[in-house]
């Protein structure tokens, strides 16, 4: 029964969100890739809706069930029968009256096997595609077999682009570069390589935010954001390069990208108790952005420097030799290594053996009993990394048992809706 009303919903779903595609004909930006792919969204959303009347996927909205609520502009109704009814009579609405001023939707299009962008292009098609990265993600059970198979999937959404239309691309990703000359459609290149468009040529991190140089033709701009982590650069050169192709000046995606804040979860800075300070980036975790998270912090902490790693999910036959390789690269970046999860052992061991002293290690099961630890233990001046996959570890449960005003939780952390905090 459960199989049936879900099928049934998402039929009505996907006719719903093609009459409004149809009666309202808006200019489709689509964003896909392997990491960033929702705070590259909400960056190309913030920059353009200062001049056009835009919409967007509302948090990660990007699946066969994500996308066609976030053109209808609902919400999910997770298991309530009742909160369904309610967002098919408003997708109704939406589908057939609302929204006739609406210009723009910038569309986060996510894969998690292969055939899901091909389910996807059946409902829109975007005349500009972004595509982020290829890195190891979903090559679980069922999922993808490596990081071959997961760019011959993602690539079919900039494959599926109309001769008119406009391919951003990476250009310091490999597997993207491929693409280069083999789209028919414009390109156009954005990163630190010499060959890109939208360049950047410096990039300075600090606790208080990025300043980034950035340079496009014969123009150079520079800006402070507030973002945490010079690889957050690969966030605003995106939407930096969409904005370029709808009218602004490199001056003007500069200025309209200076209060940027990426969504809760992605690298965020919380106070913490103690006086410390804590780089929230609970929302997921995948190999390379756990290194990137490490250099962030060994890169901006003033002090005590303290890792909380959880498990790395979705990651297939490699899982321990991942996992492994990270507790080898976390001893040169922490002075303090705590771990969470089943899995995230392998990351304590391996860092005992590369040399991390034994008395700064410490491995917890679940959030709960890693976060009762570190509630005696953080002092003040320490900045506390935190970072692990969605499922099964929950870690921005620890974070807010260490927030200095935890009444600011639901502001400010990842997965704090009633569904979410209902799963243990």
């Amino acid at each position: 029964m459960k199989t049936f009303f879900r099928k049934l919903v998402l039929r009505f779903l996907r006719f719903l969100a093609k009459v409004r595609l149809k009666r309202l004909r808006p200019f489709v930006i689509g964003v896909t890739g392997s990491v960033g792919k929702t705070s590259t969204k909400d960056a190309i959303y913030t920059l353009l809706r200062t001049r056009y009347n835009v919409v967007r996927n509302e948090k990660s909205f990007n699946s066969e069930f994500g996308l066609p609520l976030a053109i209808l502009e609902q919400p999910s109704g997770f298991s309530s029968a009742l909160d369904w009814a309610s967002i098919l009579f408003k997708g109704f609405w939406k589908a057939f009256v609302g929204g006739k001023h609406l210009q723009m939707m910038v569309l986060e299009m996510g894969v998690d096997k292969p055939g899901d962008m091909v389910d996807l292009l059946k409902l829109v098609k975007p005349q500009i595609v972004v595509m982020t990265n290829i890195k190891p993600v979903h090559l679980g059970e069922g999922q993808f077999k490596d990081l071959d198979d997961i760019f011959l999937e993602k690539k079919k959404l900039v494959e599926a682009l109309p001769e008119k239309g406009i391919a951003v691309l990476n250009a310091d990703d490999p597997y993207i570069m491929q693409l280069r000359d083999t789209l028919l459609c414009k390109k156009l290149l954005y990163g630190g390589s010499e060959i890109a468009d939208v360049r950047i040529l410096e990039a300075e991190s600090t606790l208080q935010g990025i300043s980034c140089t950035i340079q496009y033709k014969d123009e150079v701009a520079q800006g402070n954001f507030a973002l945490i982590g010079g690889f957050q650069a690969y966030v605003l050169l995106p939407a930096i390069t969409v904005g370029l192709t709808q009218g602004f000046t490199l001056q003007e995606c500069m200025g309209g990208l200076k209060d940027f804040t990426p969504p809760p979860g992605r690298m965020t800075m919380i106070p913490g108790i103690q006086n410390s300070t804590i780089l929230d980036s609970t929302y997921n975790a995948s190999p390379e952005a756990m290194k990137e998270a490490l250099n962030l912090l060994r890169e901006v902490a003033p002090a005590r420097k303290i890792a909380v790693l959880g498990n790395m999910n979705e990651l297939g036959e490699k899982t321990e030799e991942f996992h492994r390789e990270l507790g080898r690269y976390a001893g040169k970046r922490a002075d303090v290594l705590v771990t969470v999860g089943d899995l995230a052992h392998f990351i304590s061991e391996e860092a005992q053996k590369e040399g991390f002293s034994v008395q700064d290690i410490y491995h917890y099961e679940g959030a709960d009993d890693a976060a009762k630890f570190l509630a005696g233990f953080v002092q003040s001046g320490d900045t506390i990394l935190v970072k692990g996959s969605q499922n099964r570890v929950r870690l921005e449960r620890l974070v807010m048992a260490l927030m200095a005003d935890p009444s600011k939780a639901e502001e400010l952390l990842a997965r704090q809706e009633k569904h979410w905090k209902a799963i243990q």
